[in-house]
């Protein structure tokens, strides 16, 4: 993947920042458990099409000691490119176009194989570098949520605690551990059940894998303390074909436009380009044109999608399920 990622001409990086060393940074855990869709309720037929047959996992170490301190330094060089949105209250987006530190640890192959081994499946670093290294940081209004209610619109992340859990109170990480639809009813009719589970990271520097798009999730509002910072790394599978949730519009209200269109664009034809390879390699020798035609496109099928969304003129919608966006999901 490192071959893939460009960063853009107008973007001037972190120049004295730390730089990643594997083996100084990183301290790679297994957790302690590794909750499968079944588990969350989700019908066989239903965990089938998924990417992943997990949900969630326990707390796991990723970084050292050492590999936090670096991660916290090149966090604080970017809190002048931090941002607001309705649902995340203050955030960093693009943390890899500016730190190499930051870039090197989400493109490593041995984060991305530990990564695999847990998630039971063969992944890739998101190919667009604005999905990864997202980081969110403390609200600076009181009381209110870090990240709403939502589900994501990336098959798969990890959630890695880079503040010191015991600094500050309040401001979980928590998960319905229930289907998408099941929460969703729990939280317009105020149901106690399906019940929330609120983790406790045992200390900074460790993280949760979570397949994002099938767990209901969010980060809870401090109710003291004024330092909470997360990082987030998504992936997907390194699959040729596999259903891909990730959306444009959810991205047009908080990346520039002339960096998200490109990456978009580049996302495209990556995928579309191994299903072409595919194509090549497997088309079969047959005078059914309609059987060819149907195959050619299916393989550019992405890139089609891409120009309709990006030519299409809407300001985009960043989706959450508060309270006034929850009666539209049922």
């Amino acid at each position: 993947m490192n071959e893939f990622f460009r960063v853009p001409e107008n973007i001037d990086g972190i120049k004295d920042g730390p730089q990643f060393n594997p083996k100084e940074h990183l301290q790679l855990e297994m957790p302690e458990k590794v909750y499968g869709l079944d588990e969350f309720g989700y019908r066989q037929d239903i965990i089938d099409q998924a990417p992943y047959p997990i949900a969630v996992t326990t707390p796991f170490r990723l970084l050292s000691e050492s590999g936090l301190k670096a991660l916290r330094d090149s966090i604080e060089a970017l809190k002048v490119h931090r941002k607001n949105s309705e649902r995340m209250a203050n955030f960093i987006r693009g943390s890899a176009f500016y730190s190499p530190f930051i870039r090197d640890f989400c493109l490593n192959p041995e984060v991305n194989e530990h990564i695999s081994k847990i998630a039971g499946v063969k992944v890739l670093p998101h190919p667009m570098a604005l999905y990864q290294g997202h980081i969110n940081l403390c609200p600076e209004e009181k009381g209110r949520e870090v990240d709403r209610w939502h589900t994501d619109t990336v098959t798969l992340d990890y959630v890695l605690m880079v503040s010191d859990p015991t600094a500050y109170k309040g401001g979980h990480f928590e998960y319905f551990k229930c289907t998408k639809g099941q929460a969703i009813k729990a939280m317009i009719r105020e149901e106690s059940e399906p019940h929330i589970v609120k983790v406790e990271f045992p200390g900074a520097g460790m993280a949760i894998l979570q397949q994002g798009n099938m767990v209901v999730h969010r980060a809870s509002a401090l109710t003291e303390g004024s330092e909470r910072t997360t990082f987030v790394q998504s992936f997907i599978p390194d699959k040729v074909n596999f259903n891909d949730v990730s959306k444009l519009d959810d991205c047009k209200l908080v990346d520039p436009h002339d960096i998200l269109y490109s990456e978009w664009a580049r996302y495209k034809a990556f995928l579309s380009q191994r299903r072409l390879a595919k194509l090549c390699r497997e088309i079969p020798y047959t005078e059914d044109k309609n059987k060819i035609c149907l195959e050619l496109r299916a393989a550019i099928r992405d890139v089609e999608e891409a120009i309709l969304e990006i030519s299409d003129p809407s300001s985009g919608r960043l989706i959450h399920l508060g309270q006034d966006a929850l009666t539209d999901h049922l």
